[in-house]
């Protein structure tokens, strides 16, 4: 896929029932509903040099209080990971994410740890193919 075919490659995903949270130059962000009026977006397509459906899972520290960092990027990898490895992905990326109090930035609420996996796609077919999978993962590890 070539960044020419942006719009062709949102015209597939609206037809397909997917909802589009926001449009970059080079990404297209898949809008997933935490409820009703509350939306996130953890899955991307990138269209760039090499076109990749793109998601991130995460566990909290919140959830596994005990536990070290490096075990709560085990539990990602050991359950979201496995179901996209089979899939064809691959871990592009790890890292936690500090979630701050939005009154005072100082304070740490909670510590997301996040793996990123991105599977190449050659197709808009595929490429809606893979976002329905995505989409349908629980992307979220809950202790």
């Amino acid at each position: 896929m070539q960044n020419s075919d942006l719009q062709a490659v949102k015209q597939a995903l609206v037809a397909a029932g997917v909802e589009i949270y926001r449009t970059r130059p080079e990404e297209i962000q898949i809008a997933e509903r935490v409820r009703l009026h509350i939306m996130d977006s953890g899955i991307r397509i990138s269209i760039a040099d090499t076109s990749a459906v793109v998601f991130t899972a995460r566990s909290q520290r919140s959830d596994y209080p005990h536990e070290a960092p490096d075990q709560l990027f085990a539990k990602v990898r050991g359950t979201v990971g496995l179901a996209a490895s089979a899939r064809g992905y691959a871990e592009k990326s790890a890292g936690t994410t500090e979630v701050t109090d939005p009154i005072d930035a100082q304070k740490i609420l909670d510590v997301w740890h996040e793996v990123t996996f991105a599977k190449s796609v050659g197709s808009i077919e595929d490429a809606v193919s893979e976002v329905l999978w995505a989409l349908s993962q629980e992307k979220y590890v809950a202790g």
